[in-house]
């Protein structure tokens, strides 16, 4: 956590509303055809968008954990992307972003599937990375209704 800075708690109804913000601006600016969550926090919004959306869902993951304790500096791929991507048009969604780390590598790994467009969308942006789509900023940490502490600061691990 960001020294000074209590954590930003978003509770289930700011959720939706964060999910139907950025549901509604990808359907009129960007049309996909199928949404890639990251998970473990994108996969819950990844889905909650698609279901808004009646899209195609499907999971990637990376982690530097094992077991969770943090293991490994960068992120290691555990669950690849789906062939179903190529030739669609591809929303990446993760809940929170700070460095766009994590989301940069999943764009690699989707790409390989050769989709027709990849856009990204983050509910909660807090660094410096700016993903095409997001539908809050903050200066710290942020906890989701789902979460029982808050993301750690950069300093810690970039996500």
């Amino acid at each position: 956590m960001k020294k000074g800075l209590e954590p930003r708690s978003i509770d289930w109804p700011e959720y939706g509303r964060l999910c139907q913000l950025i549901a509604d601006r990808v359907k009129s600016e960007f049309r996909p055809d199928s949404i890639v969550g990251i998970a473990q926090g994108g996969v819950i919004a990844g889905a909650t968008i698609a279901s808004l959306l009646k899209l195609d869902f499907f999971p990637i993951k990376f982690s530097r954990k094992v077991s969770e304790e943090v293991v490994r500096k960068r992120p290691k791929l555990t669950v690849p992307a789906t062939a179903q991507l190529e030739g669609k048009r591809v929303l990446l969604v993760d809940d929170w972003s700070d460095s766009g780390e994590t989301i940069r590598a999943a764009a690699g790994e989707i790409g390989k599937f050769k989709p027709a467009e990849i856009s990204s969308a983050v509910l909660v942006r807090s660094g410096e990375f700016q993903p095409d789509y997001y539908a809050a900023f903050v200066s710290g940490s942020v906890v989701f209704p789902w979460e029982e502490s808050p993301h750690p600061s950069k300093e810690s691990e970039d996500q």
